[in-house]
């Protein structure tokens, strides 16, 4: 004997919904054997960041005047921090390659640049390494305006802009220039102004290191080390 239609949808729909719950209480398991995997890799992660007191003042330019090596042969990633000339924290940083990173920072924010505190990682990991900076920066008790996610931020991280800090007379010569290369010729000595200005920086930091600026990016406004 047929079921009536009524039954047969019944039926169905009581099987949906018994396939529906299963497969919730498969993902809500799922979801929590990830939670406590993520946790057990928080805790020792945790148990791997050093204390940002704990860590040696290392004075940004050594005693050659040439900007710190603080990298060690089988570290992998570093976490550093960089103070200024009051020891106050600017910036929090992860690298692959500190040295290069730090030469970078000094290019473009000389001024803030006057110490730093490394810890190396020889076996990283993305929770490490972001784990150990968010708790520098709590340790901190401020976030420093190196991290503030906005400006400031993208000056410590990206190539100087250098088109913001046109005069008006250059501005008016910009805005006057044709396409192509008028126009880049103009930026081109807009970026020799800000790159003239920060050498006489690297100067007053007793910098001897060799900084040069990328030429083809002086073409666009911007200034970031050659590689």
């Amino acid at each position: 004997m047929v079921e009536p239609k009524w039954k047969q949808k019944l039926a169905a729909a009581d099987d949906h919904a018994e396939k529906t719950r299963q497969r919730t209480l498969l993902a809500q398991e799922e979801y929590k054997q990830r939670q406590s995997a993520l946790q057990r890799q928080q805790g020792n992660a945790m148990s791997e960041v050093k204390p940002l007191r704990d860590l040696e003042f290392v004075p940004y330019l050594n005693e050659d005047g040439l900007i710190a090596d603080c990298s060690e042969p089988t570290a992998k990633a570093s976490v550093y921090a960089i103070f200024d000339n009051e020891k106050v924290l600017q910036y929090v940083g992860v690298s692959r390659q500190v040295h290069p990173s730090m030469r970078l920072h000094f290019a473009r924010v000389p001024s803030k640049c006057s110490y730093v505190k490394v810890q190396n990682i020889s076996r990283p990991s993305r929770t490490l390494l972001e784990l150990t900076r968010e708790k520098w920066i709590e340790e901190n008790g401020v976030r420093p305006s190196g991290n503030d996610g906005g400006l400031e931020q993208s000056i410590w991280e990206n190539p100087l802009d250098c088109k913001p800090m046109m005069t008006d007379e250059e501005i008016k010569k910009f805005e006057e220039a044709g396409a192509g290369p008028p126009k880049a010729k103009v930026l081109k000595n807009v970026a020799r102004r800000i790159e003239a200005q920060l050498e006489k920086d690297f100067a007053a930091k007793n910098c001897k290191d060799r900084l040069r600026f990328d030429p083809k990016l002086k073409e666009k406004g911007l200034l970031d080390l050659k590689n």
